[in-house]
């Protein structure tokens, strides 16, 4: 799941759900202040402590308890297993402490020798801001922990040159890439609006508003109903990918011209950000499809820069000065108050520069609308640049 420094998890795989062990803090919901009054809602507040006790509206008596090794939706939650948007406790002196409960990914420490594991517990965060996307990708998790398919179930359907293309990619093992294929899978069923890739079924929850016992069993069956197809769509969409990032690989290896090595060295990295261990989970769905497109811009400018290396060296300047722009605004955003919608606007940046690489070097292939230097400065600097 993306944000706008990066995936979140996306490089661990798999799942190890057991069953679930409740903190030894629970956080009552219903909860009363010291004055008396009810405490509680959707504001903001400051953060959540570990012994917290919550309130939200006019609830009263149902405990919230954090739990870790999740295997399904959290149990003991009352009031048909809804999970409260937020909790609060009074620590006296008329001081209200708020958290906001989500299920989260939680990567198992490292066991040499095998691959690291990615559990579910439910956590009370301290950042509201954060909630929906860590909350979105938690229940995600889940989904596949109760719905994946085998590999092997998987693999069956694959072509003769699916599976010879799916061999060369970057993931350390067959079931590492099943897996990261049944999770973006999931992430398409359960994203909706701009998010959505254009040939998954409609019709799918948003991950983020799962927060019911009812509501998840809804999203699992939706999931359970889908997602071997989707998987198989998923899947055209990687084979594509990875084989024009073959193709360029090649062209690159057979490109001999020391007046191009530094357009080499950039399209071995550039190529590197888009096909990587973890890359399909984490290249939003929307944009899963684009990515071949935007390797095949790659070998269209290999091939102009062979007749032209000034004319590369030129847009390739071009290109790294709106890139240090961006991250510098990403730094900007680090070391400032978070903010859910300036933090898509980054994360969508990160792909308007794919669409600028793709209209500097390669125009005949288009772009998915309209791009300019302009324009993403524009989003980098609101107020003027």
């Amino acid at each position: 799941m993306e944000g706008p420094l990066g995936p979140v998890n996306a490089s661990a795989r798999g799942s190890s759900p057991s069953t679930p062990s409740v903190g030894p803090s629970p956080l009552e919901v219903g909860a009363r202040s010291s004055s008396g009054g009810v405490v509680g809602g959707d504001g903001a507040g400051a953060s959540a402590g570990a012994g917290a006790v919550g309130a939200v509206g006019a609830g009263a008596g149902v405990v919230v308890g954090e739990q870790s090794g999740l295997g399904s939706w959290p149990s003991g939650l009352g009031g048909g297993g809804e999970l409260p948007r937020s909790v609060s406790t009074g620590v006296g002196a008329g001081v209200v402490v708020r958290g906001f409960p989500a299920l989260v990914e939680e990567v198992a420490p490292k066991v040499k020798g095998q691959a690291r594991s990615v559990g579910v517990a439910l956590r009370i965060l301290a950042d509201e801001t954060r909630q929906d996307a860590l909350h979105a990708a938690g229940v995600r998790r889940l989904l596949v922990s109760e719905a994946a398919l085998s590999t092997g179930r998987v693999t069956s359907r694959w072509t003769g040159t699916q599976s010879l293309t799916m061999a060369a990619s970057p993931y350390p093992s067959t079931e590492a890439l099943v897996a990261d294929l049944q999770l973006a899978a999931v992430v398409s069923l359960t994203s909706g609006g701009d998010s959505a890739r254009y040939d998954t079924p409609s019709g799918g929850p948003d991950a983020a508003a799962v927060r019911s016992a009812g509501a998840y069993a809804d999203a699992l069956a939706f999931v359970r109903r889908h997602l071997e197809d989707e998987v198989y769509r998923v899947v055209g969409h990687v084979v594509a990918a990875l084989s024009a990032s073959r193709t360029l690989e090649a062209e690159i290896r057979a490109s001999g011209s020391l007046a191009l090595l530094n357009t080499l060295q950039d399209l071995r990295e550039h190529r590197a950000t888009l096909i990587h261990d973890g890359f399909v989970s984490a290249t939003p769905p929307r944009r899963l499809p684009h990515l071949a497109r935007y390797l095949r811009a790659d070998s269209h400018r290999l091939t102009k820069a062979a007749e032209n290396p000034a004319r590369d060296s030129d847009l390739a300047w071009r290109i790294g000065d709106v890139t240090a722009a961006y991250e510098k605004a990403l730094a900007t955003y680090a070391a400032g108050t978070p903010d859910a919608a300036r933090a898509a606007e980054l994360a969508e940046v990160r792909w308007m520069l794919e669409e600028l690489r793709v209209s500097f070097f390669a125009q005949q292939l288009g772009t998915d609308g309209t791009v300019s230097e302009k324009r993403i400065r524009k989003v980098l600097v609101p107020n003027g640049w």
